[in-house]
């Protein structure tokens, strides 16, 4: 079943294919109760809204909470771009998130809309049958700077897998290859749109959107993982924000993974990811 999903995220940045399955078929199929649309915020905008599969309880305990961010660039996606499907299969709940994006809304936008959605559903585990105790997040290159982002700058999360996410605003265009494209435009010039303006331009916009600049020994566990030939968001993005979290010796892990490409979504990763969920989310769990 993984190889389907493994198919729709690797297209996330290059076609954006959408993955959606209805609810219906959810249920029938993998046993997985299903909300589309709900609102987290208290404007009715689609941006503010966020999907939510529950599996069924395992050993009449409620599953972990693990929130998914797309990617895309902060300019583009959704929350159909996702795993959740495989990751509630696992035994965890997973709400897959939307957040407003560039240009209509430059940062802090992003970031402020994933922590209203952590922060909504931390009251929701009673209502909708998952432990608010345990959340982890999880994002996929924007939404790997997003995920990182909410781990560093503040305590909503006891987990935190960051797959290729920009790390250091400062750093970012010259770390990226010559020539390097996302989409139609230069992958340097992506921090820039985020930000509306170049990181020296916005120099306190650019520290608060920097994951590295909020590194402190009380983030949760972090597991990095990046391709070492990263086409679009450089690996050493990644290395500055692993060497930020050792050096206050925060809990963390990078996975250094072979090859050139920006999406990595095979088995194989798929699963270390689940394990360092399974680990840090579930240990002392009975």
């Amino acid at each position: 079943m993984i190889r389907n999903t493994i198919i729709v995220v690797t297209l996330i940045l290059v076609a954006l294919l959408p993955f959606v399955t209805k609810s219906h078929d959810v249920n029938l199929v993998y046993g997985i109760r299903t909300n589309f649309d709900l609102n987290y915020a208290a404007s009715k905008d689609k941006l503010h809204t966020l999907d939510l599969y529950v599996p069924k309880k395992r050993s009449g305990k409620k599953p972990a909470l693990i929130v998914w961010i797309h990617g895309g660039g902060w300019r583009e996606g959704d929350k159909s771009d996702t795993p959740a499907i495989d990751i509630a299969r696992e035994g965890f709940a997973v709400a897959s998130i939307n957040y407003r994006l560039v240009p209509d809304s430059p940062f802090p936008a992003q970031i402020d809309d994933c922590i209203q959605a952590i922060e909504w559903l931390s009251g929701q585990g009673d209502k909708y049958g998952f432990d608010n105790t345990r959340i982890g997040v999880w994002g996929l290159s924007a939404g790997g700077h997003l995920a990182a982002l909410v781990g560093t700058s503040t305590g909503l999360t006891q987990a935190v897998c960051d797959w290729c996410g920009p790390t250091d605003m400062f750093t970012f265009r010259q770390q990226c290859k010559p020539n390097a494209l996302f989409r139609d435009s230069s992958a340097a010039d992506m921090v820039d749109n985020l930000l509306g303006g170049s990181p020296e331009e916005k120099h306190d916009l650019a520290v608060a959107a920097s994951p590295i600049s909020f590194a402190s020994p009380n983030d949760p566990p972090f597991l990095i993982m990046h391709s070492e030939g990263d086409p679009i968001v450089p690996f050493e993005q990644s290395k500055e924000l692993y060497d930020a979290l050792k050096k206050v010796k925060a809990e963390v892990q990078l996975i250094k993974i072979p090859g050139q490409e920006h999406v990595f979504m095979d088995e194989t990763n798929f699963g270390k990811a689940i394990d360092f969920f399974q680990t840090k989310l579930n240990k002392n769990v009975k």
